[in-house]
């Protein structure tokens, strides 16, 4: 395949990442204003999240590394912000990467891009997981990873602060995070989703590619 095609499914997959984060970004805002309203949901996201730990803690039951992994997951990881960030990833994969696959050419089928939008959520959540769980085993990429995503947080900060009289309870969004409520799980999984989209691309390329190529049985 082309270095273009590889470019094309890149733009597909950051147009998913940006979607997603600013998905993200705007549930932290609703979540902020309709506070009551959103108690609800907030609830159910934390104990989805209190869910999936019990679910891998039973897992890896008797695991010296499994049971590291559970431990990260429940003390430093955000789960309510991870699950949080499911529905935003999943709309950015259906409303901009399928669009975009379509303009760019990325595939032939209608089908073949709602399969690669369903399929790059669930990879998202895995491969978000898994960086979660083991990273304890490359700590010092880990660490630089949490830095830049601490950074991208601090910059939507300050880009929300200067829209503040523009965008409804962005203002108190910036004012709550300043007081420690981190974002830098939703940075995390934008780029889970990024990474994930870009490997679902791939696959399906391969896939079909590979397919195409096959000769056909009159043909053999």
């Amino acid at each position: 395949m082309s270095l273009l095609a590889w470019l094309r499914r890149l733009v597909v997959s950051m147009g998913i990442g940006a979607t997603s984060y600013a998905i993200m970004l705007g549930i932290m805002v609703v979540s902020i204003l309709y506070a009551r309203e959103a108690e609800p949901v907030i609830t159910l996201a934390s104990e989805t999240g209190r869910g999936i730990v019990s679910a891998f803690d039973r897992l890896v039951s008797g695991s010296h590394w499994g049971q590291v992994a559970v431990n990260h997951l429940r003390e430093r990881v955000n789960m309510t912000h991870v699950v949080l960030s499911i529905p935003a990833i999943l709309i950015a994969s259906v409303v901009i990467g399928m669009p975009l696959n379509k303009l760019l050419g990325g595939t032939r089928t209608a089908l073949q891009r709602i399969a690669i939008a369903l399929t790059s959520v669930p990879a998202t959540v895995v491969l978000a997981v898994a960086l979660f769980s083991f990273n304890a085993m490359v700590p010092d990429l880990y660490a630089a990873l949490l830095r830049f995503a601490d950074s991208v947080w601090l910059a939507s900060l300050n880009a929300l602060s200067a829209w503040g009289d523009t965008i409804p309870g962005a203002r108190a969004l910036t004012n709550v995070a300043r007081q420690g409520t981190s974002g830098h799980h939703y940075v995390i999984m934008a780029l889970c989703s990024v990474v994930a989209s870009f490997i679902v691309n791939a696959i399906f390329a391969l896939a079909f590619h590979s397919r195409r190529d096959e000769p056909l049985p009159h043909e053999a």
